[in-house]
């Protein structure tokens, strides 16, 4: 049986996760899913391993302020990815939370596949990120 961990670090996130998911679950019946989502994925039957309210802040003081938590986030977050073993690792959006977890990921176990849906906009923010991405990531949609 293949394993696919889902990583979302928003509720937007966890909606376009869902709808990609769904369809997969509608061709390919042997897959065991993890998370890190919300009720969308939740509502497909994909337990999460907390809730995404934990890890989603919007603005700069709330992620200043809450700093040491969205770290331990990750932490945990990678702890329980390795734990689970998945084939894939497909996480989408929120950059600042997956990008970390799966660069973190990849460097424990580099044979689990990583895959990124909705790439950051490399080209204006943040240049030279491509580079970086490419050592951890797999494939980006």
């Amino acid at each position: 049986m293949k394993k696919i961990f889902i990583l979302t670090g928003e509720p937007s996130g966890d909606k376009l996760a869902s709808s990609i998911i769904s369809k997969l679950k509608e061709n390919e019946q042997n897959i065991q899913y993890l998370s890190v989502g919300g009720m969308h994925l939740n509502a497909l039957g994909i337990k999460s391993i907390f809730e995404l309210k934990e890890i989603t802040y919007i603005a700069f003081t709330d992620i200043l302020l809450n700093i040491f938590k969205i770290k331990k986030k990750i932490d945990e977050t990678v702890n329980k990815i390795i734990e689970f073993q998945p084939d894939i690792l497909f996480s989408v959006d929120s950059p600042d939370f997956t990008l970390r977890v799966a660069k973190k990921v990849k460097k424990i176990n580099p044979n689990i596949k990583t895959i990124h849906f909705i790439a950051p906009k490399v080209w204006a923010w943040r240049e030279g990120r491509v580079k970086k991405m490419k050592q951890y990531l797999d494939h980006i949609c």
